[in-house]
């Protein structure tokens, strides 16, 4: 294996092999490689969890969750321009992302997730290929297919939250408590 990889060094090195002969020399190198697929995702549900049980038990919850896109301290004072057009003097960009949540878990979301919850989940991504019924185009969608969820508010703050029906509460807009801002006197940390 040192002999071979010295070889395929040296290839390379000299410019004389072909694509072809670098991955002949280097056989099955792609099952040696570690695969990650793993999604950490913060944000707030922008659906009410609607559980689909099926006949063989299995329970299935879609949401979609609202992440903003957060820049470092240092990027904003450096002066780049991190915002596309759509999202100019309105603050950070949001991204919205797909969730699907299986058993046990779907559960769980289903008793104690609503809409506009903080949460966090992990899980990994996955693409979802299928074919327009009206345009017979070929479309796509990433998903996350959630393995762990936790509720990132406390049941007073939830509680705020859903009393508050004449739109976002001060918990809700702007919720930047976890940026770093020296004026502030913040560390940007959990604990601020």
């Amino acid at each position: 294996s040192e002999t071979m990889a010295a070889g395929v060094e040296d290839a390379i090195a000299e410019k004389i092999a072909s694509d072809e002969e670098l991955e002949a020399m280097l056989g099955d190198w792609d099952e040696r490689v570690a695969r990650f697929n793993n999604l950490h995702l913060v944000g707030r549900v922008g659906n009410n969890p609607e559980p689909r049980y099926f006949d063989v038990g299995n329970v299935v919850v879609n949401l979609n969750l609202a992440c903003e896109r957060n820049y470092h301290y240092a990027e904003k004072q450096a002066g780049e321009d991190f915002q596309d057009e759509d999202h100019k003097g309105r603050g950070e960009p949001t991204d919205w992302y797909g969730l699907e949540i299986w058993g046990s878990t779907a559960e769980f979301a289903t008793k104690y997730v609503d809409k506009g919850a903080r949460i966090g989940v992990i899980g990994s991504l996955q693409i979802d290929e299928w074919n327009d019924k009206e345009t017979g185009e070929k479309r796509t969608r990433a998903k996350c297919i959630v393995r762990e969820l936790d509720i990132l508010e406390t049941r007073a703050e939830a509680d705020l939250r859903r009393s508050n029906s004449r739109g976002p509460s001060f918990y809700t807009a702007g919720d930047n408590d976890d940026i770093y801002d020296p004026s502030r006197g913040s560390a940007g940390g959990f604990f601020d």
